[in-house]
């Protein structure tokens, strides 16, 4: 796909059925059969797409590709459940299926790398002229650029500055900008997806801030961001919920931000007090407790007399008795009130791994540690013991602590990286006895212990990973590490997919078909499946099962016609065209005559399906 020089890994259809839903892939095959991808363009390892949707305006895709393949996929449209949406699936598509439409064009860092500064600052002054709305997003770039600066220290390597204060006026122009072309049309669902993409971005900025232990300078854009929110969620169409998503990355944003800035008390206060109010107003709209976390974080800070005792490791369990420390320790209190600040007991989850997390970035492993432990947070706790080089204990507490597979998963990972293969192999295998979806963590163990030469826990953990995710590719892998156990295993692992009932059946239909079991891959559809996973069915049985193919298409075109589901119409003549060939393979071709002959009369009104129906073979 592309020139030599312009590559990007092949794309399959594997790895749509992989990312997307049934349903996506469904209707994104359809999509693409209708011809709705209508721009192409590849720009070294990124490719983008304009599909045609709901809206008057095209849905733009963007995929990006490493080595491995696919590493980033999105779309402007507002799909928000689950894997991807049905204009990347058709997308890819029509780029795996007609790569001569791709039209290639060299990186845009390439292409502006030649150009020398005044004619860079003419090309911004001309794209400003076009669109006067994008110098406020010059000026705001201009402007965390600034306060982003690095500098060389005196051994001539580059590091992070500490940033220098943000210039919040530019800022707020460019989210005044933004919001300037809501108006009346703040409920429609094309201007607030608009506006959710693009303060996400600058999300992304105050994000960053926060990781550079910037939390002043983050502030300055979180509030920029958050105030027209508040001030214009009465024209939001939330039904969705994607603002209530955005506010709940703002308060999580927020938390951290606060703990990272050098604030004051009454600083904080301040803050505390601006946060409360904007959740009561997000509240009277249904957008509960996004905040919540932040105005702990604002109101307790880093000064409450429990969490200074807790990282000074004095307090290891907050169920410990009251006496563990002295109460009468100035700025002690228990509840509320005394002391003006919540107690640790109001603490979130959500504002302890904020805590964790600038602890961690600041060098502070032993509070982080102490943080963790008292708080509960298990896997925290074991990974900051491999860091601070005590991996044995790690080992030993994760096996008596952990309850979430996934969290063993985070510890066996911390251990394979410090170095103990062994205690990795311990916490993984641990791991599988425990709750949550574990397949991840069953992948994770096969793979190392196949490299460690501990074939007995990579099929113990292939197994797993199997059981709860069924593909192909985990059965080949099974097979190569059975060995001469194959023949049983093999037997196992059919028999367990034949008791598989899943309106998703896209693994069992992959080993089955692979195994040429086609009677099993029936089965498995008929048991009720998506268009696309019986159609993969009908294409393998066409001519060896063709009773089976015949009814099987013509259940899947008759609802479409009967319906006059316009729409759908190209899809019907594919299942028709299927069955014709079934009709012969079965030596029925009398039949499909005829059938073909009712059809033509039953749906002669419909003008938009009877061309395709005089198109069927005769």
């Amino acid at each position: 796909m592309g020139s030599a020089d312009m590559s990007i890994p092949t794309l399959s259809e594997a790895t749509l059925r992989e990312y997307a839903s049934a349903d996506s892939l469904q209707r994104g095959t359809e999509y693409y059969r209708h011809g709705a991808v209508t721009a192409l363009t590849q720009r070294g390892m990124t490719l983008e797409a304009e599909v045609e949707g709901s809206e008057p305006e095209p849905y733009r895709v963007r995929v990006t590709f490493d080595a491995n393949g696919v590493s980033e996929a999105t779309c402007t449209c507002p799909y928000d459940w689950g894997g991807w949406c049905k204009h990347i699936v058709a997308a890819l598509l029509a780029a795996l299926k007609e790569p001569a439409s791709i039209d290639e064009r060299p990186p845009l860092e390439q292409v502006l790398s030649g150009l020398d500064r005044e004619t860079l600052q003419d090309l911004v002054l001309y794209l400003v002229q076009q669109n006067p709305h994008l110098a406020d997003t010059v000026e705001g770039c201009i402007a965390v650029r600034r306060a982003a600066t690095t500098i060389v220290d005196g051994a001539g390597a580059e590091r992070p500055a500490r940033p220098a204060p943000i210039d919040p006026e530019p800022i707020r122009r460019q989210v005044r900008s933004i919001f300037r072309g809501m108006g009346r049309y703040g409920y429609d669902y094309y201007h607030l997806d608009g506006v959710l993409a693009e303060t996400r971005r600058l999300l992304e900025q105050a994000e960053a801030f926060v990781k550079a232990d910037a939390g002043e300078n983050a502030l300055v854009i979180l509030e920029a961001i958050t105030e027209p929110y508040v001030d214009n969620v009465e024209m939001f169409d939330d039904s969705d919920g994607h603002v209530g998503d955005f506010i709940y990355e703002l308060g999580r944003t927020w938390t951290e931000a606060l703990l990272s800035a050098d604030l004051s008390a009454s600083e904080r206060r301040t803050w505390g007090a601006t946060l409360r109010s904007w959740q009561s107003e997000l509240s009277d709209y249904g957008m509960d407790e996004g905040l919540d976390s932040a105005i702990v974080a604002a109101e307790q800070g880093w000064d409450d007399p429990q969490l200074q005792l807790i990282l000074q490791g004095e307090i290891t369990d907050l169920d410990e008795p009251a006496g563990t420390w002295d109460e009468d320790d100035e700025g002690y209190a228990e509840d509320e009130g005394d002391d003006g600040y919540p107690s640790l007991l109001d603490s979130t989850e959500e504002l302890t791994r904020a805590r964790l997390d600038v602890l961690e970035r600041r060098g502070r492993y032993q509070e982080c540690l102490n943080l963790a432990r008292a708080m509960g947070q298990g896997m925290r706790y074991a990974t900051m013991l491999v860091r601070l080089d005590r991996a044995e204990e790690a080992v030993q507490y994760s096996l008596t602590h952990l309850t979430r597979a996934s969290d063993s998963l985070a510890v066996a990972m911390a251990l394979r990286e410090h170095g103990d293969l062994d205690g990795a192999l311990r916490v993984a295998e641990h791991g599988l006895t425990l709750q949550e979806p574990r397949a991840g963590l069953g992948v994770w163990l096969r793979d190392l212990a196949a490299e460690m030469g501990r074939n007995d826990l990579a099929l113990q953990g292939a197994r797993v990973a199997f059981d709860e995710g069924p593909s192909l590719s985990a059965y080949q892998r099974m097979q190569e590490l059975a060995g001469e156990q194959w023949p049983e295993v093999r037997e196992q692992l059919l028999a367990r997919l034949r008791r598989i009932r899943s309106y998703y059946p896209q693994g069992e239909v992959d080993i089955f078909l692979h195994e040429g079991l086609f009677d099993d891959a029936i089965a498995a559809v008929d048991q009720g499946a998506t268009h696309t996973i019986v159609e993969r069915v009908v294409d393998a049985v066409l001519t060896s099962r063709p009773e089976w193919a015949i009814a099987a298409c013509r259940k899947q075109a008759e609802p479409i016609m009967d319906e006059g589901r316009a729409q759908y119409y190209a899809a019907a003549a594919g299942w028709l065209r299927k069955a014709a060939t079934a009709y012969r393979a079965a030596g029925r071709e009398d039949e499909w005559r005829a059938y073909r002959a009712d059809l033509m009369q039953r749906h002669a009104r419909k003008y938009k399906l009877m061309p395709l129906l005089k198109a069927l073979p005769a």
